[in-house]
């Protein structure tokens, strides 16, 4: 065989390895792209879940003080103005919507739960295609 006839042979080779190379290629930096997003994605989720967690750390503080016992009102001999049953506490109040800020909060983090769950899977996959 001559020089030229195995540069005829290996011309066709070098050039499908090469394509399959290019292909190779386009899709490590498509999965390289996938991940980036993958992780800012992550990044933001834990931002959010870390600001829910303080939020919510906030709430039962404020709870708290809100369920610590008031104290007695000093016994005055003045008349006032409203009736004692009539009156409706305002931590009461308070207490009803930190309830349901807090119902909220436990919702929001079940959802970024999910997603998590979903980035999670979405990392797998990748992960095993490569």
């Amino acid at each position: 065989m001559t020089p030229e006839e195995r540069l005829d042979q290996l011309e066709p080779l070098l050039s499908e390895t090469t394509a399959i190379l290019d292909r190779h290629t386009a899709q490590l930096r498509q999965h390289a792209a996938l991940l980036r997003q993958l992780v800012q994605a992550t990044e933001s989720n834990t931002q959010l879940m870390q600001q829910l967690l303080a939020g919510q750390a906030n709430c039962l503080e404020h709870m708290a003080l809100l369920n610590a016992p008031l104290p007695q009102p000093m016994e005055t001999n003045s008349p006032t103005l409203f009736s004692l049953v009539d009156y409706a506490p305002e931590p009461a109040q308070r207490l009803e919507e930190l309830d349901a800020r807090l119902e909220t909060m436990g919702s929001q983090l079940e959802t970024l739960g999910s997603k998590m769950d979903l980035i999670l899977t979405k990392l797998i996959r990748v992960y095993i295609n490569n």
